[in-house]
Order: structure tokens, then sequence, then C-alpha cells
């Protein structure tokens, strides 16, 4: 299986979103997870990257690459969830 390599992570008002180092883009939009929806917008910029995904240390909210890449129909599901990772 081939593994994607996580490049940036951006907020908006909206919703998350990540872009691999080959171009592919994924998001998951606040509305899905309540912490993220209720939260200020100076709580969802606050973040951090880990290896496989997203915390949110203001809200203690986690996100995983491999599941917003595969929500969005761009990869598979793994038991390791490093398909999508950051190398930060």
């Amino acid at each position: 299986m081939k593994k994607m390599q996580i490049d940036r992570v951006w907020v908006d008002d909206h919703a998350v979103y990540a872009v691999t180092t080959d171009g592919k883009q994924a998001s998951y939009e606040f509305d899905k997870w309540p912490r993220l929806r209720d939260a200020s917008q100076e709580q969802r910029a606050e973040f951090e990257l880990s290896y496989s995904g997203i915390h949110w240390p203001l809200i203690d909210e986690d996100l995983s690459f491999e599941g917003m890449f595969h929500d969005a129909g761009l990869c598979d599901l793994t038991v390791a969830e490093d398909s999508v990772y950051y190398g930060g």
C-alpha cells in the first residue's frame, strides 16, 4: 500500500483541511464533531500535528489523517492507521 505524507494542515470557520505532498486534499467539517463545532475559532486554530493526526489541546479532541482521507475516499483504513502521516 502506498503511503501519503501530509504537507499542510489548516482550518477555517467551517472545517479542517489537510493536503498531501502529492496534492491530495481532504477535509472534515466541524459540524461532524461536537467539540469542534462548539469550539471558538481561537480554540480550533490552536492545534498540534502528530505522526498520525491532529490534536486540539484546548478542547481535547483528536482526529486521524487516515480517517479524514478514508472519509474522502482517498485511502483504505489500516490496522496501524499510518497510511496517511505527518513527517514534519
